[in-house]
Parts: structure tokens; C-alpha cells; sequence
């Protein structure tokens, strides 16, 4: 259904237009503009009985959210409601089907009044990734410790959300990580199944990176080799929050868990590194 609730905002079509009006916005469109840029790049979805109802609220709430919702927006809107265009896939639950026509209502009943307080215009904050490709970081940790970590790529196509690939080093020391650790590359290893272990990779967002910025240091700069871990988009992503406090515990955890003998040169591996 591409719906995580029955509240109008909990939906991905809503979410996509509403996020691409606030991207224009963010570069500088007035909201006229942006609008208009919206329904044409969202035209396919007008005629869809289910995606076009939700394209005109998405426009109805960004309105509201920031101006004013015109008359042919809000006609359009209050038309699908009172119709019960775009009910059809909730049909299925009495109870579902009830809690959003409930929702609907209300929604239509807070953009036909005019907002008393519209929202500021969203600004473009630049945030860029804060380290290169090959930067060394010694990581300070809680119990007086010190992590490294690698970093692999830096990826600034989204000018807001900047983001390093990041790999974690088995080192949990008392003193900083020097750079010959950092040349030798002594990944950690994650036990992700008794079969299975995979190297500690993970893109980092800008999330929270003020908060542990104190904690990082960069200790050299080191080339990247042939077989160090690629950029992929597969790889998780987090924010910086709690960085490299993880390490001790990983390490345990593949003491305790260490990886079986392979069988034979031509067999099946019993565990990988990505």
C-alpha cells in the first residue's frame, strides 16, 4: 500500500511530494513555484484513483504548511474526501477503513482554515562529510580506551546529509592507534552468523557528529589499497552517535565465536569477509 499508518503524512506518495516541495524550496523556488514544479513531476499520479487523492493532499499540506492553500487546490481535495475517492485499498479492514476516513476529516477540516502560524521557508544546510578517503581516526572511548577506523570514501552528492564510509580496526588499546596500524589493516570482524563473518563497515551521516567530534582524532592518512572495501550503497548507514563503542564487545564476541577451519582449497568457505 506504501501507507505506515492512517494519518494522511503516513504515506510514501505524500512523503515523496511533500520532500521534493521542500527540496525546491531548499533551493531557493517560492512556493508558487515549487508547487507547480511538483504536480509536474508528479502528473502521472493525477489520474490514479488511488495516487491522485494523495497527490492533492500532499500539495494541500505543503500549502498550508507554508502559505496558504488556494481554491483550486482545496476544492480538489475536499471533492476526493466527500467522495471517498482513493478509499478503495482500505476497504478490506471496517476498522482501518474507519480510522481513515476519520483522519481525512480532520485533515480537511484544519486546511480549510487558514494557518494562524505558517511555517518559516526551509533552508539548505550544508552539511559536508568531515573526513577524506584514507583519514586515520583514533577514536577515544568511555572506559579510557582508544578504537581506530579507517576511512574508506567520503560522499558529498546530498549537500545536506555529507557521509563517510567507515571501516572499524580490531584495536581496543590504552594508547592512540599509530599509523602502521592503520597500514597493516587489521579489520574487525563481526560475527554475524557461526558461519559468517563480516568486516565492520558502515556509512556514517552527519547525525550527532558534533557530539563525538571531541572524541575523534586524525593521526595520519594512509593510501587506500586494491582490496580494502569498496563504496556500496548496501552498506548500512548510521549516525555518529556512540561511535567505536562497540568495538570491545565485537571482539568478544569473535573470541568466543571464532571462525571454524576451511574444508578443503575447493570446497565451500565456511565464513567470508565482505
Amino acid at each position: 500500500m506504501g501507507a505506515w499508518g492512517t494519518a494522511v503524512l503516513a504515506d510514501d506518495t505524500v512523503a515523496d511530494v511533500v520532500g521534493f516541495i521542500t527540496d525546491r524550496l531548499k533551493a531557493g523556488d517560492a512556493l508558487l513555484l515549487a508547487v507547480d514544479k511538483a504536480k509536474a513531476k508528479f502528473a502521472e499520479l493525477d489520474d490514479d484513483p488511488d495516487e491522485g487523492p494523495l497527490l492533492w493532499m500532499a500539495i494541500a499540506h505543503a500549502q498550508w504548511k507554508w502559505g496558504a492553500v488556494d481554491a483550486i487546490t482545496l476544492a480538489r481535495v475536499r471533492q476526493d474526501i466527500e467522495t471517498g475517492r482513493g478509499l478503495d485499498r482500505w476497504r478490506d479492514d471496517g476498522k482501518t477503513l474507519s480510522q481513515r476516513q476519520v483522519a481525512l476529516n480532520a485533515f480537511l477540516a484544519r486546511i480549510e482554515s487558514p494557518n494562524p502560524k505558517p511555517s518559516a521557508i526551509p533552508k539548505l544546510v550544508v552539511r559536508r562529510a568531515p573526513f577524506r578517503a584514507g583519514d586515520c581516526l583514533a577514536v577515544a572511548l568511555q572506559n579510557g580506551h582508544y578504537a581506530a577506523a579507517l576511512v574508506l570514501a567520503e560522499d558529498n552528492s546530498n549537500r545536506e546529509y555529507g557521509k563517510n564510509l567507515v571501516a572499524m580496526l580490531d584495536y581496543d588499546q590504552a594508547c592512540p592507534p599509530t599509523v602502521e596500524v592503520f597500514e597493516r589493516r587489521p579489520w574487525l570482524l563481526r560475527v554475524q552468523t557461526p558461519q559468517r563473518r563480516e568486516r565492520d563497515v558502515c556509512w556514517y551521516l552527519p547525525v550527532k557528529f558534533k557530539s563525538v567530534s571531541k572524541r575523534l582524532s586524525v593521526v595520519g592518512t594512509v593510501p587506500l589499497k586494491l582490496g580494502d572495501p569498496k563504496p556500496d550503497k548496501l552498506y548500512p548507514h548510521a549516525g555518529w552517535l556512540g561511535f567505536g563503542e562497540h568495538v570491545s564487545e565485537a571482539r568478544e564476541r569473535l573470541a568466543l565465536h571464532p571462525p571454524p577451519p576451511l574444508r578443503d582449497w575447493f570446497g565451500w568457505w565456511p565464513w567470508r569477509q565482505r
